[in-house]
């Protein structure tokens, strides 16, 4: 599959995902939400793909792990102080998430064009300024439309599964197991179906946190800094 392709398959599926939810959900702010969580639902999937690697390197040093397990604990209790004194740090979160996006779409690309694995992590800022350009015009975007609940809910949607959906184009043409892929995104899928379509009561306080904005940013950042990390590994 070639870059122009693997571009046009990929936005033309997040365009159809935006024009069936705009056709059964006209209401902005409803419709807004539901995209808001279908596209957890399907971000949480390609979180758990991203972390299955690390997953199993843990059950080799499980003394690793263990300390893996309590720094990341640590660093969610000092998140979870600081943005409730600062709730501008899910700015920069949001910020690092779709630089993560913009460098991703440029090095599929790459990929596909030269038919290697994914490259490292280039180290130089001028391999850099393009991803960072494009990364800063969304969030800037999504600052302007925070004001209209269905733009917003448009933008977050797009600029997300552009990379969500990327990826599975690009595993696709890379020959990845459909039944894998399946297996990896229904769990998250059908546990967040149950929690958006649940009435209010015992499930409530589990469907706040899944849902929420925040954490989630915190695991979205956890992966960035986790591939980010393995792709500069990978050249050394």
């Amino acid at each position: 599959m070639s870059p122009l392709a693997f571009r046009l398959l990929t936005a033309g599926l997040v365009a159809a995902f935006l024009a069936v939810t705009h056709a059964a959900l006209p209401e902005p702010e409803v419709r807004a939400e539901r995209q808001y969580q279908l596209v957890i639902a399907l971000g949480y999937g390609h979180l758990l793909g991203a972390a299955l690697g690390p997953l199993r390197a843990a059950r080799a040093a499980p003394l690793a792990a263990v300390f893996a397990g309590a720094s990341i604990a640590t660093a969610f209790a000092l998140y979870a102080e600081v943005v409730a004194a600062w709730p501008g740090l899910a700015f920069v979160l949001l910020a690092l998430s779709v630089w993560h996006f913009t460098e991703n779409d440029a090095a599929l690309a790459r990929a596909l064009r030269s038919g290697a694995a994914l490259e490292p992590l280039p180290r130089g800022a001028r391999a850099h300024a393009a991803p960072v350009l494009a990364a800063g015009v969304v969030v800037g975007a999504a600052l302007a439309a925070s004001p209209a609940p269905g733009l917003l809910g448009d933008l977050f949607a797009a600029s997300t599964l552009f990379h969500l959906v990327g990826w599975l184009v690009f595993l696709v043409a890379r020959g990845a197991g459909r039944a894998r892929l399946v297996a990896l995104h229904a769990p998250p899928l059908a546990l967040c179906a149950l929690l958006a379509s649940a009435p209010g009561g015992a499930l409530a306080p589990l469907a706040e946190w899944v849902f929420s904005p925040a954490l989630y940013l915190f695991w979205a950042s956890l992966h960035v800094a986790q591939t980010a990390h393995a792709r500069l590994g990978a050249r050394a």
